[in-house]
């Protein structure tokens, strides 16, 4: 096993690191900026990118930051669901027995979001799933919530065809109240290198497991996608240990690529 050819003491490239553990760069430091924006001061936030960019890492470290006095956070990511659905999702995740009728249903939410200590925030991973309908439902909690404090709040999390969706004229009111948008970027090359490093370091592993050629080559091959590269330098590092040697060189990485090509 690789774990021990390598002496690390935990997994590294792992997908399901503590908030903690996980990698500050300049985009998560934006992203996390604009989001707390959203909980001080906007109703509806937007962040979009490819999959495997990092979204989720940003949903985890923004989690972390807070107390339940400060905010109370329902997180759904089953966004294919019919707008009914959702919204009866949504109530039993905050401990309600849905009610019947739509009208019933948005009332419960916002009587919810009334006796919450905090902001209540709706997070909704995956959203370029949510049908029209779905989107037009979330508006319309948005709209009552106009009246209502603590506010209730929405966060929209998808993938960049979620912007298209938005703009689209059936929308416009969505797209109107839309206070905090960003876009997550993949890894430049530099990032990638400093990816890498960090992953290892974390693991208690040696800086020069992987030569500096082979991190360009990871981020070349893998457009500096955090999972990406992962599941690439997972691989190989399996590569490295079966060949029993010490360091992931070019001739390793383009073995362990090899795999990759699909």
């Amino acid at each position: 096993m690789y774990l021990e050819h390598f002496q690390f003491r935990t997994q590294p490239f792992s997908e399901h690191a503590t908030a903690a553990a996980l990698w500050q760069d300049a985009r998560m430091k934006e992203g996390l900026a604009r989001l707390e924006f959203l909980l001080k001061m906007g109703e509806l936030g937007l962040v979009t990118g490819a999959s495997g960019v990092g979204k989720s890492a940003l949903i985890k470290r923004l989690l972390s930051r807070l107390t339940p006095q400060q905010c109370e956070v329902v997180y759904c990511h089953l966004t294919h669901l019919p707008s009914s659905g959702l919204l009866k999702l949504i109530a039993t995740q905050l401990g309600e027995a849905p009610k019947r009728g739509k009208d019933r249903l948005y009332e419960q939410i916002l009587e919810r979001a009334q006796r919450s200590e905090g902001t209540l925030l709706l997070i909704f991973d995956e959203a370029h799933l949510l049908t029209s309908e779905s989107l037009t439902d979330l508006r319309l909690l948005i709209s009552s919530a106009l009246e209502i404090g603590p506010p209730l709040k929405i966060l929209l999390v998808g993938q960049e065809s979620l912007r298209g969706t938005i703009k689209r004229a059936q929308h416009a009111d969505l797209l109107n109240r839309v206070s905090v948008r960003y876009q997550l970027r993949p890894l430049s090359k530099e990032q990638t290198a400093q990816y890498v490093d960090f992953q290892v370091s974390q693991a208690g592993g040696d800086g020069k497991i992987f030569d500096a050629e082979v991190k360009d080559l990871l981020h070349d091959f893998t457009g500096g996608l955090p999972r990406a590269i992962n599941n690439l330098a997972i691989a190989c590092l399996l590569q490295a240990t079966a060949l029993d040697v010490a360091r992931v060189d070019e001739d390793v990485f383009r073995q362990a690529a090899g795999e990759f090509q699909l």
